[in-house]
């Protein structure tokens, strides 16, 4: 029986049901199960279908996964909160951001996410966090977070930050945050993209 049999067989919705099921995937349900399975590779695949499911129920449970232990399941559930704008899991990334015993690795993404999800209740915090942490890499990228949400209320602590860097590159990503930052509150404008940020996602990539 080929596929079109199986999805007009009478008109049986049952059986149209079970076919979409084997060939497009499980339900909700069955990919937040699989969030708790002991195999890590079965935990990253449900992260993978929970953030492809376009669900908003969904969100919930790809801020649980940031905190598996699997660096890898970790990775793609901030990833995917930022593919979905989740500005509901804003105050958890930056807790988690601030977290001692969080990998770099994991910070560089977290900062990078918030700056796509361009909630303004973390331009502060990131700014906070620029200021203090010694890594050239996660600084830059938040530096570069703080410019795509485009919060006017750090503009003038940037401004501070980009006078007193010596780091060159840092004071760049700085520049360009401030001009982002000026550009939006007079008019709404396309997000133009730093070099920086782009080499750190293709870094990143690597593990995907």
């Amino acid at each position: 029986m080929g596929a079109n049999d199986l999805v007009s067989s009478g008109g049986d919705k049952g059986v149209q049901s079970r076919y979409n099921k084997a060939t497009k995937g499980r339900s909700l349900t069955e990919f937040i199960k699989y969030l708790g399975d002991d195999d890590p590779n079965r935990r990253l695949e449900a992260v993978k279908s929970l953030g492809d499911s376009n669900d908003p129920k969904a969100i919930d449970y790809l801020i649980q996964a940031v905190n598996d232990p699997d660096p890898r399941v970790q990775s793609k559930a901030v990833d995917y909160l930022g593919k979905l704008h989740a500005a509901d899991s804003t105050p958890f990334l930056i807790q988690k951001l601030f977290t001692v015993g969080t990998k770099d690795r994991l910070r560089q993404r977290i900062v990078m996410t918030l700056g796509k999800i361009g909630d303004p209740r973390a331009s502060q915090p990131l700014l906070q966090y620029v200021l203090q942490d010694v890594n050239p890499d996660i600084r830059g990228a938040g530096i570069y977070a703080i410019g795509e949400i485009g919060d006017q209320s750090v503009h003038e602590d940037l401004q501070q930050l980009s006078a007193y860097e010596n780091d060159p590159r840092l004071k760049r990503l700085a520049s360009e945050a401030l001009t982002k930052i000026t550009t939006r509150q007079l008019a709404p404008a396309a997000r133009k993209a730093s070099t920086f940020p782009t080499a750190l996602e293709a870094a990143l990539s690597t593990e995907r």
